[in-house]
């Protein structure tokens, strides 16, 4: 008989409490923690509030705009050693267009998340969304370097490898969580097998083609230089699977339980043994009174 998995956001408050366990996720709970004790009574504190200002406008869109300035300079620029693309990929538009995603989803966390001991949860998903941000414009920066010396072809060929390493990472994650959850014993799929096996063997196949590939494209370059070159794209590669990792195994299971959270309130307030006001915040507890009426503490 063909054993069905169970989806991850159907499971009871007992089974969600299993989170707790994950190795992964207590990566986050020290941040979560120091980010929690700025919010009193449903409100963030006012030295809070000005300090998240100001490292939205330097990190999200001040590191941003950075990177779009380096890529006109890079474009401009007429002693650049190493060929780049002549029509750049990130444009005024392009950030625009990030920034005001950014926004969006800032704007959406005010409007709907609203419960006190969410306000942690909603600040980390704003700076897992910046971080996010960072890496569409450095990969589109580094995609401008690579055009001239892999072609289309050589570009495809590397996100299709890092899209297969991300496959096997989600993969491996969700069936290791529906195990803790559930404890569930998923074996893994054909294509979970195949991309593993992709992942692992077709970095080394991949890697000699593209190396080859990038010196003979750089012939009229200086040996040094192309080794630099090799050397930023390598970097480049290993940043791209260090942050889908920790999206992936860190940052899936925690907001996995602020979902959780959201869904058993009552009894994750009681779990914790915090008061309403404590949980909820004065502001909230206003609009929502049905939760005093309810309350038998």
């Amino acid at each position: 008989m063909i054993q069905t998995k169970k989806s991850l956001f159907k499971a009871s408050f007992e089974e969600s409490l299993n989170l707790e366990d994950d190795g992964f996720r207590k990566l986050q709970q020290e941040q979560h923690d120091k980010t929690a004790k700025y919010f009193t009574r449903g409100r963030p504190t006012r030295w809070f509030r000005i300090r998240s200002v100001i490292a939205a406008l330097i990190v999200p869109i001040g590191f941003n705009v950075l990177l779009l300035a380096l890529a006109v300079i890079l474009h401009e620029s007429e002693t650049l050693r190493i060929p780049i693309a002549k029509q750049s990929l990130l444009t005024v538009n392009v950030y625009l267009l990030l920034l005001l995603t950014w926004l969006l989803f800032v704007l959406l966390g005010k409007l709907f998340v609203k419960r006190s001991y969410l306000f942690p949860y909603r600040y980390q998903f704003h700076a897992f969304m910046s971080l996010n941000w960072f890496l569409v414009e450095t990969d589109l920066l580094f995609t401008d370097f690579m055009l001239p010396a892999l072609s289309w072809w050589g570009v495809l060929a590397i996100y299709s490898w890092l899209g297969i390493i991300g496959y096997w990472m989600c993969s491996n994650r969700l069936r290791f969580l529906r195990k803790l959850m559930y404890n569930s014993d998923d074996s893994p799929s054909w294509s979970d097998k195949l991309a593993k096996f992709v992942s692992t063997y077709g970095v080394g196949i991949l890697g000699i083609g593209i190396i080859i590939k990038f010196i003979l494209n750089l012939g009229n370059i200086e040996f040094s230089t192309s080794m630099k070159a090799i050397g930023l794209l390598l970097v480049w590669i290993v940043a791209n699977v260090f942050v889908m990792a920790v999206v992936v195994f860190v940052g899936f299971p925690y907001f996995l339980q602020a979902y959780y959270k959201w869904t058993y309130p009552e009894e994750y307030r009681e779990w914790e043994s915090k008061s309403l006001e404590e949980w909820y915040g004065k502001k909230y507890l206003k609009k929502h009174k049905e939760r005093l009426d309810n309350d038998t503490d």
